[in-house]
């Protein structure tokens, strides 16, 4: 068994507001990775990692013209780290202006990278497309170029796929409020995010409790707090190493602009909103949530205020049956 890593689109210019489209390798494919190359617009202070990520407005992996992944570059960034335990390694950290940096976000499709077992079944040219959608402006960015690269794995006879399509709602009002999850595959995971979260002195959450019903009877999860799913993220990860900008810096004169004796204390992580709701904790099936044959799959929300929400169920497709 081998895997092919290769460059799809090496340092193409991004403009803004612009959709790229590029036609996917037809060998079963594991990943796709798409690095951001920019500079630093803004002296002597962070840059702010959500600028980063707020890059990318859309990924889109098309299938035939049905997606099989559509979500943010943030939530992208997300689901890489909560599902697939990809945190990318940042390159030039250093807060100065015209820095030139890079991040790699992860487009998958399965959840254990390299897997021969699940990963995109082969395609025929031109059926799988992957199309970025960049935002409308950058903030303290410029010089913005894309790097686009693959891995497939030639051999291989997937039995499955992922599939990670976002589901967004807004409430007219607290309290309950329920989303249909899709029905007909396993469902491995959910990645949530909510508009608002427990800060400062208010504790308001947009997602405060979350439960699931399968033709109304819990399944899984009968009530759990947004406190507690939250910090349960460390049972599957360790530690993003994105806690804000941890950084140490002299106090001599001569780096006057970083001159600050404060504590150096972990700030909020950029994905801080996500929350991760694992069934299929082994990955083999054991655990996974049930569709096929139900009539109604929902997450149940108790919203706490009427901020957005987003929902990414993570489907386990069988090969075979296409996009869907």
């Amino acid at each position: 068994m081998e895997f092919i890593h290769s460059v799809l689109a090496h340092d193409e210019t991004i403009a803004v507001g612009t959709v790229v489209s590029y036609d996917l390798p037809v060998n079963p494919l594991s990943h796709t990775l798409i690095t951001i190359k920019y500079a630093q617009n803004k002296a002597d202070d962070k840059l702010l990692f959500s600028n980063v990520l707020a890059i990318i407005s859309k990924i889109e992996v098309l299938y035939k013209g049905s997606a099989v992944f559509s979500m943010s570059g943030l939530d992208a960034y997300a689901c890489g780290l909560l599902v697939n335990r990809f945190e990318s390694w940042s390159m030039n950290e250093d807060g100065n202006d015209d820095d030139e940096r890079a991040i790699t976000i992860l487009v998958p499709h399965t959840r254990t990278l390299y897997s021969p077992r699940e990963c995109y079944p082969r395609t025929t040219r031109g059926e799988l497309i992957l199309q970025i959608t960049y935002a409308a402006a950058f903030t303290d960015i410029d010089t913005t170029f894309a790097q686009i690269e693959t891995v497939e794995i030639p051999n291989a006879t997937p039995e499955k796929f992922i599939k990670m399509t976002t589901l967004a709602r807004t409430p007219t009002a607290t309290g309950q409020l329920d989303i249909e999850l899709p029905i007909g595959n396993e469902i491995s995971e959910l990645v949530l995010w909510g508009e608002t979260i427990p800060a400062g002195v208010a504790d308001t959450a947009t997602i405060d409790k979350m439960e699931i019903l399968v033709d109304n009877i819990n399944h899984f999860y009968s009530e759990a707090n947004i406190e507690t799913v939250h910090n349960m993220v460390g049972r599957m990860v360790a530690a993003p190493g994105y806690h804000g900008y941890h950084v140490h810096r002299l106090t001599a004169a001569a780096f006057a602009q970083w001159d600050d004796t404060s504590p150096a204390i972990p700030a909020d992580h950029v994905i801080s909103n996500h929350l991760h709701m694992p069934f299929d904790i082994f990955r083999d099936g054991q655990y996974a949530l049930q569709t096929l044959g139900k009539s109604d799959v929902i997450v149940r929300i108790d919203a706490g205020d009427t901020g957005d929400i987003r929902v990414i169920p993570v489907e386990i497709v069988t090969s075979g049956m296409g996009a869907v």
